[in-house]
């Protein structure tokens, strides 16, 4: 499994993709679910990889269909 700065640091690459490459898609990233804390405020690893899969669907859908 990817480390948590792994993740952040993929969520961060694709959101800047997002951003530079696609800027009509930066809507639908406020439409993903919010990540979910646990105790402590701490983000785990499975909302981190979820956030980062709904990132990658939103591109992928949109290359397939564009």
């Amino acid at each position: 499994m990817e480390s948590q700065n792994d993740l952040n640091t993929n969520i961060r690459l694709t959101t800047i993709k997002i951003q530079e490459e696609h800027p009509e898609l930066v809507k639908y990233i406020n439409e993903i679910p919010r990540i979910f804390f646990k105790d402590e405020e701490e983000v785990n690893n499975k909302a981190l990889k979820g956030y980062l899969d709904s990132l990658n669907m939103i591109l992928e859908t949109y290359s397939e269909e564009h």
